[in-house]
């Protein structure tokens, strides 16, 4: 399973996975009792575990699934904390996984929801493994072919 088919809902503890989709919401399973159920978009905010980000410092984010990477290869060398750990506790952790996580914008409650999809994402074998990964897509790719695809419609233009 993906993480972009894995889901945090609005209003609803724990992870899900995506069944399927209706025009008005989503059929969603339960990573941590397997119940599936339906969830209306017009009701609850639905977010892909792929959407999400931490902030770090100087205005940068890194992917919810780098962190995830990071708790997993470091759990040996530092144990996960409690989920109901003194904040304290679980500042000092994230400091030592994500060491330029903003500690403005990443509050306590977020540590520990990432704590927890941690733990969910672990019983449920689904954390993420490094790839290889695809080469960025920058501006100096992209400005080519948007200014030939330009040149193509002034040129329709002029003969036209």
């Amino acid at each position: 399973m993906e993480m972009k088919d894995i889901l945090s809902i609005t209003g609803m503890p724990g992870l899900f996975s995506l069944v399927s989709t209706k025009n008005n919401g989503m059929v969603v399973k339960s990573l941590e009792d397997g119940k599936t159920q339906f969830v209306s978009s017009r009701i609850h905010g639905i977010s892909s575990l792929e959407n999400i980000s931490v902030y770090l410092n100087q205005e940068e984010t890194t992917e919810l699934k780098q962190v995830l990477i990071q708790m997993q290869k470091n759990e040996d060398s530092i144990p996960l904390p409690d989920v109901k750990a003194e904040p304290g506790k679980l500042k000092e952790y994230f400091k030592k996984i994500v060491p330029d996580y903003d500690e403005e914008k990443v509050h306590v409650s977020d540590m520990k929801k990432m704590v927890k999809w941690y733990a969910t994402l672990k019983v449920n074998n689904l954390i993420p493994t490094e790839e290889a990964k695809s080469e960025d897509i920058n501006e100096e790719t992209i400005q080519p072919s948007i200014k030939e695809e330009e040149e193509k419609i002034e040129e329709e233009n002029k003969t036209s």
